[in-house]
């Protein structure tokens, strides 16, 4: 039987392969995007997927520490998506990387800050005026500005 990290590591290569292989169909301007994230994504998931068939089977032992660690990754997982969705990448984005950082790493406040500005920084100098890509703003952004 397939263990669950492995199981994971499998679906995760699957999602990424399927994504750059769509892109690929896409004309120029379209295809960009998922490339520039799926091709890491890619290359990061098989990784991960061939140390998953590499280690030895039983050799994750499943304890309360690694629960609680999985509920936390799966909570700040899904903190991130609805973040998101509703604050968009330019304004959540960073918002997100800072509590991240301070909550879950316990970071002082200046080193959890100094991250969300560079996430900021990214995202609004690499993607928008260098790449020109426009970023999705959030449901509450568009309520509100309409």
């Amino acid at each position: 039987m397939v263990e669950g990290r492995t199981l994971a590591a499998g679906i995760m290569f699957a999602i990424f392969v399927i994504m750059v292989g769509l892109a690929l169909t896409y004309d120029g301007d379209a295809r960009f995007l998922p490339l520039v994230i799926g091709i890491p994504g890619l290359l990061l998931s098989g990784a991960q997927l061939a140390i998953e068939l590499r280690t030895a089977k039983g050799e994750h032992e499943f304890t309360a520490e690694n629960r609680s660690a999985e509920f936390k990754m799966i909570f700040w997982f899904v903190f991130f998506v609805v973040g998101i969705i509703f604050f968009g990448f330019p304004y959540g984005g960073p918002a997100i990387v800072a509590m991240y950082l301070h909550f879950s790493w316990r970071e002082r406040w200046y080193v959890s800050l100094g991250a969300a500005l560079f996430a900021w920084a990214i995202l609004y100098g690499v993607f928008g005026y260098v790449l020109g890509l426009p970023l999705f703003e959030g449901l509450v952004v568009q309520w509100v500005l309409g």
